[in-house]
């Protein structure tokens, strides 16, 4: 059976670098995204945000890591969507 690693009091400086930086590409995609790369590093740098997160002792810190990185989830997949559908919610 695999062990869980043990839980911390204080995230780690790379668990909040990542849920940030998951935040912000998340947000560019959203706004500005030329390539489906910058939605995959999104969606990459927020999957380590919410593993990080899990290894967070503090409820309120680590809801707060989880919530960037689900906000991030959402905009990559927003990004994807206006790289599939140019035109969506656009009217002339």
């Amino acid at each position: 059976m695999t062990e869980h690693p043990p839980l911390r009091a204080v995230p780690s400086p790379a668990a909040i670098l990542t849920a940030v930086l998951g935040f912000l590409v998340g947000g560019l995609s959203m706004a500005f995204n030329p390539f489906l790369a910058v939605s995959v590093v999104a969606l990459g740098l927020c999957s380590f945000a919410l593993r990080g997160a899990a290894r967070v002792d503090g409820i309120v810190v680590q809801g707060i890591l989880r919530i960037l990185a689900i906000i991030g989830i959402m905009g990559a997949l927003g990004g994807v969507m206006l790289l599939l559908f140019p035109g969506l919610g656009v009217r002339a």
